[in-house]
């Protein structure tokens, strides 16, 4: 075993040892921080029992108590782990940590505990695949920024900025679990890996799927309530920043810049944009907020709202360039807008003419008369006495997770009673 220095073992010498592992027995090579360990205490008999409870390096680090249950970790044994963890204890630890992790810098020459996997899309800003951990053995998309041109100041923002939406857990939000700079990129490690981007979704949909569908309405909406309600603008809202995995739905690529001053801030000047979905005063350089969130989603639930009408989004770019200015945007051609929803509204699957209504609050050119997030969230969930119906939302966001009101009078004995 190649011998780490007196500060412990450093990520390339812990990759060249689960190599050689790999030749001796497969499963040892997925795990090996803790062969160094429990080689290094002497009591490398354990790794199979640990390895039977789904024990793995992504545990570290672990303390006494944390460490799983099994017969053969003596209170002696479990102090030695803890004791001797600091051997391989690098800082690829922490890129799958989440909140709890640290943004972390790796040299030129530095390894990466990362395995490449097939590219998942390019642009000028950089590039986004698929890796698979060699620490836990898991999947994530992987988004790297180039760092060229930017200065150290706004890479240490940047970092900043991530490690407070790390703390974002919502069911329809991308789960960023990690974060790093090489010297050409800045990373950001996201789980899951999508199947798709809401884009190829919508050309893909069939009427078998207008049910689901139809949920992402108030999915969408929920999900950004909650990024507002943590101060936190999306800025660049568009199908190609929605993902679906599986039957969920969740925003992706959600504002890298956090309001400070409150809910009702707003900040100027100018930042990227796509001029398909964005607001009026965002290409018009005024202030722009949480309003601006909300017309980019309006123009997402319009498209939404043609693909339940049976219509493909071609024919939507056609109306458009047929009417009013012949531009393809809802900022840019109101006259067409208008058109498009009366035609829509006559269109069969009359039960859906209520997303309308949403459509069109949501892309009001002032932004003060749009909705909340908060007000459209009740505007689609309708009253409390309809949500556990509402064909407009999952069930995952139908009810918020709050205890039950007044004294809580059910008990063990309450349910023994009632099975009897």
């Amino acid at each position: 075993m190649p011998r780490g220095s007196d500060k412990g073992f450093s990520d390339a010498e812990i990759q060249e040892i689960s190599g050689l592992l790999s030749d001796i027995e497969c499963s040892w090579s997925q795990v090996p921080r803790t062969y160094i360990i429990l080689r290094t205490i002497g009591h490398l008999q354990v790794i199979e029992e640990l390895l039977a409870v789904d024990f793995s390096d992504h545990w570290f680090p672990v303390t006494v108590r944390n460490l799983p249950p099994t017969r053969s970790l003596t209170p002696s044994i479990r102090s030695a782990i803890v004791d001797n963890q600091k051997l391989i204890l690098t800082k690829s630890i922490d890129l799958e940590k989440g909140e709890n992790g640290r943004h972390r810098h790796f040299e030129h020459g530095d390894v990466l505990p990362f395995q490449d996997g097939d590219i998942l899309g390019t642009g000028t800003y950089g590039r986004v695949d698929k890796v698979l951990s060699l620490i836990s053995y898991k999947k994530y998309a992987r988004k790297s920024i180039y760092r060229a041109g930017q200065s150290a100041a706004s890479i240490r923002q940047f970092a900043n900025e991530v490690q407070i939406l790390k703390s974002m857990k919502h069911p329809h939000v991308v789960e960023l679990m990690g974060s790093y700079t090489d010297p050409v990129f800045f990373a950001i490690i996201m789980s899951p890996v999508a199947d798709m981007d809401f884009s190829k979704y919508l050309e893909m949909c069939q009427q078998s799927s207008h049910h689901t569908l139809r949920t992402y309405f108030g999915c969408l909406a929920t999900a950004l309530q909650y990024l507002h309600r943590n101060n936190i603008r999306h800025k660049d809202i568009k199908p190609q920043n929605i993902l679906i995995h599986g039957s969920d739905i969740l925003f992706t690529d959600f504002g890298l810049s956090r309001d400070t001053t409150g809910a009702d801030s707003a900040s100027s000047g100018f930042t990227g944009y796509t001029p398909r979905y964005c607001a009026p005063e965002v290409t018009e350089y005024d202030s722009r907020s949480y309003p601006s969130d909300i017309w980019s989603l309006g123009c997402v639930f319009l498209e939404m709202l043609a693909v339940l009408k049976g219509q493909r989004l071609q024919w939507m770019k056609d109306f458009y360039a047929a009417r009013g200015t012949g531009q393809p945007f809802v900022r840019t051609n109101t006259e067409a807008t208008v058109q498009l929803l009366a035609a829509l509204e006559e269109m069969e699957q009359w039960s859906d003419n209520s997303a309308i209504q949403w459509v069109e609050d949501m892309t009001q050119r002032s932004p003060q008369r749009r909705p909340t997030a908060a007000a459209l969230v009740k505007a689609i969930m309708g009253s409390d006495r309809q949500r556990i119906m509402s064909p407009w939302c999952g069930l995952c966001c139908t009810h918020e997770e709050e205890p039950a009101r007044g004294v809580d009078d059910l008990s063990d004995e309450f349910f023994e009673r009632t099975v009897r």
